[in-house]
Formats: C-alpha cells, sequence, structure tokens
C-alpha cells in the first residue's frame, strides 16, 4: 500500500482570533458582528444532517466565510466533517482549522474516513498532541505530517461514499430511538392516568 503525508495533498487554514477580527470588521464596515463557526455548528455537521453530493460542493476562496462542503477540523476534538448549508456564510474561530485538498488527488469523503476513524491515522494523531491541560491540540505542522495511504480514486470515492452514509444512517437511527422512547413514555404516561 503507498503511503503519503497529508501535506502532499492538504493545505491547512487556521480560524481567526475573533477579537482582532471584530475590530478590524468595525473599522473597514458598518457591520457590527460577525458570525462564528462554533462548537454547536461544528456538532450540526459532524452529525451530517447537511450532507449534500459532491457536485453541489460550492467553491469559492475569496473570502473567509465558509461555504457548504468545506472540511473543518475541531482542534479540540482531532475530528473533521463537512460544512452544511445551514452554517455556510459563518467565519472560522481559532477553534477550527479549514481544510484545503488537492481533489484531483483526494476525495474529501475518504479524507474525511481516513481523519475520524482510520486507526492508523488516529494513532497518528494520539502521539502528536501537545499541550497541557484538558485540551491537548496537533501543531499544523505535525498535522501535515500524518501519512495516509493512497488508493486509486474510484477507491476513495466508494470507501468515502460508505463512510458518509454509515454516518447517516446512525445518526437517522439515533433519531428514530430518540422517538421510539418519546412514544413508549407517552403510551406509559397514558396508562398510568387511564387507572
Amino acid at each position: 500500500m503507498n503511503t503519503k503525508q497529508l501535506n502532499e495533498f492538504v493545505t491547512f487554514i487556521p480560524g481567526i482570533n475573533p477579537t482582532r477580527a471584530q475590530k478590524q470588521v468595525r473599522k473597514q464596515s458598518k457591520v457590527k458582528t460577525i458570525e462564528y463557526y462554533d462548537q454547536s455548528s461544528f456538532t450540526e455537521d459532524y452529525k451530517h444532517e447537511g450532507i449534500h453530493t459532491e457536485e453541489q460542493y460550492a467553491v469559492n476562496k475569496v473570502n473567509q466565510a465558509l461555504k457548504a462542503g468545506d472540511i473543518v477540523i475541531s482542534n479540540s476534538l482531532q475530528c473533521a466533517t463537512l460544512v452544511s448549508e445551514k452554517n455556510a456564510g459563518k467565519v472560522l474561530s481559532l477553534n477550527f482549522t479549514k481544510v484545503e485538498l488537492n481533489e484531483q488527488l483526494l476525495n474529501k469523503e475518504y479524507f474525511l474516513f481516513l481523519f475520524n476513524a482510520y486507526k492508523n491515522v488516529k494513532y497518528q494523531k494520539e502521539k502528536k498532541l501537545q499541550g497541557s491541560g484538558p485540551i491537548l491540540k496537533i501543531p499544523l505542522q505535525s498535522l501535515g505530517e500524518i501519512m495516509i495511504p493512497i488508493v486509486p480514486m474510484e477507491e476513495q470515492r466508494k470507501m468515502g461514499a460508505i463512510y458518509v452514509k454509515t454516518l447517516k444512517l446512525q445518526s437517522e437511527l439515533s433519531e428514530y430511538g430518540k422517538l421510539m422512547e418519546l412514544f413508549a413514555n407517552e403510551l406509559l404516561e397514558e396508562s398510568i392516568m387511564g387507572c
């Protein structure tokens, strides 16, 4: 199996400091607030509620606002997700890193599988964690040094599609489980009232 470093396919773009960005925006425009991509945005996207097909991704690198289909890494969780339509337009804060990749060589969904689930990559990420306290992070340079397996593009697409479909199914099953629990509880409560 052929392996290469992530930095051969990927560019990591760190989020911006919200305090500095807010001051700069106030000086340059009439806009008073910036909507930032935060942990709740990441959680929504990580649940893959807004995943689109590859053909629907918008690519516009002119400004710092996120686009649907952009890949974002949570620096604290060391997980990656795709930005949904719901969170498009938000600006990335320091807690996140945007990933731009060469899509001729590396499929987005395959990257998500490797970064989030592939055991060897998870092991490499754990070894590169730095910092003190409860939140450890991986420096961007170290992220780029992670070795990933490279398979033909058609296989990347297949594996990535299976990974994303599995996550969607997990999310739907979780939602179904919650609804079943609510339904059962309501039936039981009605039974108590009927006694």
